[in-house]
């Protein structure tokens, strides 16, 4: 009995012991590890940095070993460098944020660093304002958030949890002929069609919805950030998420195959709401703004700026909201604008301000 008594304590006390060089192993291996000090620093440009699309990045780098090269990286543009100061001008480059690749060579050593700049537009929009071609009917019900067209026929995607829906409608008498409501828990945001598929974006949920031409759901896909609106642009969906980003989907498979950030000559846009593409431009609201915006899909510039003021003042109603729906009837070259609750669509064409 003793001696299992003092084969018990000597367990307990070589494992006390073990468990306390370990513990001590650790705090001096982490104490002892050294923080290693970068021998290169990019000076110039300044972190977020404003410069102005199309002109010239200069650069500037401090070492304190004998550098070999410095290389450039940005898109498919690889340049090479002998000296710590020098200028570069993008043969490619977007508005807004960009991240520049730096590669510092010193002997065996290289050293990569990320310059960060704001790209800011080179050119002032145009100012373009609207003439009403033509009104019908819209229903006040509507919390309108996507508008399209499959062929002649207009397509609404509405808002607000237990009254989402996507619609069918006849443009004449705004009345809805065919219908398919969302569950309650979601609120509905832009809609577009590609081929035989219509998108319907949710807000939140970070859930879209997929439909055949008949509004029979036939799938769903999933995104990372908000859902705000949504257009076509050739093979790709476009999508907006209430900021300065404008996100570019693969139709096939809704996986993201690009970004730009919209920007004037000032600074970004935000709150980029419902959209449509047409004439190489995008066309989008500004979320509690009487304006349209278009923008250049490649870069992300803006090229003009709609004034659409005075829009609501051909209608009374104690219901309507902001202006929201854009939608470009191609096989007869209309443009359509409405708003959330709004009682009436407007044809418009679009002008240049005298």
């Amino acid at each position: 009995m003793a001696m299992n008594y003092t084969y018990r304590i000597f367990i307990i006390l070589a494992v006390i012991f073990l468990t306390s060089c370990g513990a001590d192993k650790e705090t001096t291996e982490t104490s002892e590890s050294p923080r290693i000090k970068n021998f290169s620093k990019v000076i110039l440009p300044e972190s977020n940095q404003e410069i102005i699309f199309g002109g010239v990045i200069d650069f500037e780098i401090s070492s304190s070993q004998n550098t070999d090269s410095i290389i450039l990286e940005y898109g498919d543009e690889h340049i090479k460098y002998s000296e710590l100061a020098f200028s570069w001008t993008p043969k490619v480059i977007k508005t807004g944020k960009q991240k520049v690749k730096i590669k510092v060579y010193a002997g065996d050593q290289v050293e990569t660093h990320y310059a960060r700049v704001v790209v800011l537009s080179d050119i002032t929009p145009a100012s373009m304002t609207y003439e009403i071609i033509a009104e019908y009917p819209h229903s006040e019900d509507a919390f309108l958030q996507g508008l399209f067209f499959i062929g002649d026929t207009l397509v609404e995607s509405t808002g607000q949890k237990g009254q989402s829906k996507l619609s069918k409608l006849n443009l004449k008498t705004g009345e809805t002929y065919q219908s398919v409501a969302l569950d309650n828990a979601y609120f509905g945001e832009g809609s577009t069609i590609w081929e035989n598929n219509i998108y319907y974006l949710t807000w939140t949920s970070n859930v879209g919805f997929i439909y055949n031409r008949n509004l029979k759901q036939t799938g769903k896909f999933n995104y990372t950030h908000e859902g705000w609106g949504m257009a076509t642009m050739g093979d790709t969906l476009v999508v907006s998420d209430g900021k300065e980003v404008i996100h570019f989907l693969d139709p096939r498979d809704l996986s993201e195959i690009g970004t730009i950030e919209v920007y004037d000559q000032e600074g970004k846009i935000t709150n980029i709401n419902e959209l449509e593409y047409f004439n190489g431009l995008i066309y989008a609201n500004i979320w509690q703004e009487d304006v349209i915006i278009t923008i250049d899909p490649s870069i992300g510039r803006v090229m003009d700026i709609i004034d659409m003021r005075g829009l609501e003042d051909n209608f009374s109603s104690s219901s309507a909201e902001v202006l929201n729906g854009i939608a470009y009837k191609r096989n007869s070259d209309q443009i359509f604008v409405s708003g959330k609750n709004w009682p009436k669509l407007f044809e418009v064409k679009f002008k240049q301000t005298n």
